[in-house]
């Protein structure tokens, strides 16, 4: 196969999931409104997909002659030609290169202050400052007269073809493998998250009732309102219709099936991404990035924590796959804003909302970033391309607020969310590696090959920068709701493809060939030194026996047995962790508490009891102590039919069995009894 069509390849791969995504979120919105199940939705779903296929092979059978009917302008803002509609005066060599000095100085000081842990307000002003400063310059360094730019497009020369084709071949070698090696990575790890007590649920609600819920499915077979309503992302309900289909859990399917394939796509997005920013080396930015991502697990939320270990959840599919393609999209309309590039730029935005509700914020901060650069050329074009993106996000967000949107998650609880100095060093902790990924973050605005890619990088360094200002996520909050949320904004920044660049950038200074490689192997000593890999267990991670359900081992085969065990309807009452992978696994029975702050929505319904659940989870967690009256009071009051403890709980077992319950399931670390 030639380097051409294996580039193609892998790109078409990419855009099918795209397609894919983005008719079936159609598609099931649709379902919802309508009350109409798996069944239509599948029809559905493949019209759809075959009137997409033939507009696709309408276009391939085109003459090759034949324009795009609204490509009436030249190409704009590629690497190598540019048309300024708008006349910029373009800054002095002088004032050029002082505010690269400068922005390089506030990057490596933010670097810096965010690794030495200094007071948050320098880290914010710096990063800030480097942002701004860094983006300012990048807009007016943007070609204005055809020819002008520092990169070559890849037709340029005829010359260099072989020479291009050989590089594409070695980057697409390189991309499959590590594709192949982080697929079967990611069947290994075993990372439980409790995040799957509602995404699970109800993609196994689809796939044991073949509908789509909009009621609570957690506590209840659709007697509560939706812990996190409504349910905009249909990623959930993809997974559950195809377990539904297959005859399988939904656990399944989302920890069996989706790593691998979501572990493979993410890769080659990120090669994707890196060839549409016109880098160079792109084998060896892939790798330096992949190093970072892979070994940068310092903290909670740092991307290699996300990346790999927790490929089976829709939020993380959107940042690790869609994020990249969105970027890539993005940097294709501005070099040639035709009908077809925005069509592709509206699938990408209708496919992220899809993917997750983060989507909604995050996918219209993208849009602008990377229209951003196309101002300068054509408003007109540059609004077409942001609604085409960010149209479906906007309207999905328009409608959550007007039918009374929520999350399960309780922000009041958690005050310390709401501090910048909190979440951005969880997400880029601190010490070598904070150096390294924050020095990039802000560098990319430099070091991207592309123009135009460096306005939009800038901007995303901007838009996380703004989210850095102490009071910023209080005063979102009360706004439109988001408040810790924000930290997510974080993700707009691809810090594994930018550290990539740098890699790859400072290596292209280094003249011999063989010493090119000292880019990568040094980040990959710098942080096998000082960070953790993804699989060290610091943030949960750990190795296990490929083919494994992302739940502890114990619980998943107690859980199995309780449900065996269990009559429908049946209510059961155990610690956390076995209530969390028992609500995973069966919509037919279902917990007293599989995650407390989940029960919050519900304290003022009456018929809930709420108080009762509470005090019964303390009880089985061993957080406190209940007598024996009020134990019967509230178990009787549930109607708890299952009781399960930890095994070294034998006062509590004791109390149990003495009021009437028999022992039945056990584990190594847990004794069930039943009513």
């Amino acid at each position: 196969m030639s380097a051409s069509a294996l580039v193609r390849g892998c790109d078409a791969a990419i855009d099918l999931v795209v397609v894919a995504m983005a008719t079936w979120t159609v598609v099931y919105h649709g379902c919802l409104i309508a009350s109409i199940g798996v069944g239509w939705a599948l029809v559905l779903e493949g019209l759809a997909l075959s009137a997409c296929l033939a507009w696709r092979i309408r276009r391939w059978r085109r003459p090759a002659a034949t324009p795009d009917p609204v490509d009436a302008d030249p190409p704009a803002l590629s690497g190598s030609s540019a048309v300024g509609r708008w006349r910029r005066r373009a800054p002095s060599a002088k004032t050029a290169r002082a505010a690269v000095v400068a922005t390089v100085v506030l990057a490596l000081g933010a670097a810096v202050a965010m690794a030495v842990d200094a007071p948050w307000s320098l880290v914010a002003t710096t990063w800030l400052l480097a942002a701004l400063i860094g983006t300012a310059w990048a807009y007016l360094d943007l070609p204005a007269s055809p020819g002008s730019g520092d990169d070559q497009t890849r037709d340029e020369s005829a010359v260099a073809e072989p020479a291009q084709d050989a590089a594409d071949h070695r980057s697409a070698i390189v991309a499959l493998v590590w594709a192949v090696l982080l697929a079967v990575v990611s069947l290994s790890l075993l990372r439980p998250n409790p995040d799957d007590v509602y995404y699970l649920n109800l993609s196994q609600w689809v796939a044991d009732h073949g509908t789509f819920p909009v009621r609570d499915t957690i506590f209840s077979n659709l007697v509560y309102p939706m812990s996190a309503w409504p349910p905009m992302a249909s990623y959930d309900a993809l997974v559950g219709t195809v377990a539904h289909v297959a005859g399988v859990r939904a656990a399944a399917v989302a920890y069996l099936a989706v790593p691998p394939v979501a572990t493979a796509l993410s890769v080659l997005a990120l090669w994707r991404l890196l060839r549409a920013w016109r880098v160079k080396a792109v084998g060896l930015a892939l790798s330096s990035a992949l190093i970072f991502l892979v070994l940068d697990n310092s903290s909670k939320h740092t991307p290699a924590t996300l990346f790999v270990s927790r490929l089976w959840q829709g939020k993380v599919v959107f940042l690790c796959l869609m994020v990249p393609v969105l970027l890539v999209y993005a940097v294709r309309y501005l070099e040639r804003p035709t009908r077809e590039r925005a069509g592709w730029l509206f699938l990408g935005g209708v496919a992220a909302v899809g993917m997750t509700t983060t989507a909604m914020f995050l996918v219209p901060l993208i849009a602008a970033a990377g229209m951003a650069p196309l101002v300068v050329r054509s408003m007109r074009r540059a609004a077409f391309g942001y609604a085409a993106m960010a149209g479906y996000a906007l309207a999905a967000g328009v409608v959550t607020k007007a039918v009374g949107g929520r999350a399960a998650d309780d922000f009041v609880r958690g005050t310390i969310r709401f501090e910048p100095s909190w979440f951005g060093h969880q997400v880029f902790a601190d010490g070598v590696t904070a150096l390294v990924a924050v020095a990039a973050v802000l560098l990319g605005v430099l070091l991207v090959p592309h123009p135009a890619a460096r306005v939009t990088t800038g901007l995303c360094a901007v838009f996380v920068g703004i989210t850095y200002i102490p009071g910023f996520t209080h005063l979102s909050f009360d706004l439109v709701g988001l408040g810790p949320t924000l930290w997510r904004m974080s993700w707009l920044v691809t810090a594994g493809a930018l550290v990539g660049v740098a890699v790859t950038r400072l290596s292209e200074r280094v003249s011999a060939t063989g010493l090119r490689a000292a880019g990568p192997v040094g980040l990959a000593v710098l942080l096998v030194v000082f960070g953790d890999p993804v699989w060290s267990g610091a943030t949960l991670a750990s190795w296990d026996a490929p083919l494994h359900y992302q739940r502890p081992a114990d619980t998943v085969g107690l859980a199995n047995r309780v449900i065996r065990e269990a009559d429908p309807g049946d209510l059961v009452l155990a610690p956390t962790p076995l209530s969390l992978t028992i609500t995973v696994l069966t919509t037919t029975i279902h917990t007293v508490d599989p995650r407390d702050y989940f029960m919050d929505y519900l304290s003022d319904n009456r018929g809930f009891q709420h108080a009762k659940r509470v005090q019964l989870a303390e009880f089985v967690s061993g957080v406190a102590k209940v007598g024996r009256p009020v134990l019967r009071r509230d178990l009787r009051a549930l109607s708890v039919d299952v009781v399960c403890l930890d095994a070294s709980n034998r006062g509590g077992i004791a109390k149990v069995a003495r009021l009437g319950y028999r022992p039945s399931s056990r584990s190594s670390g847990y004794r069930c009894l039943v009513r």
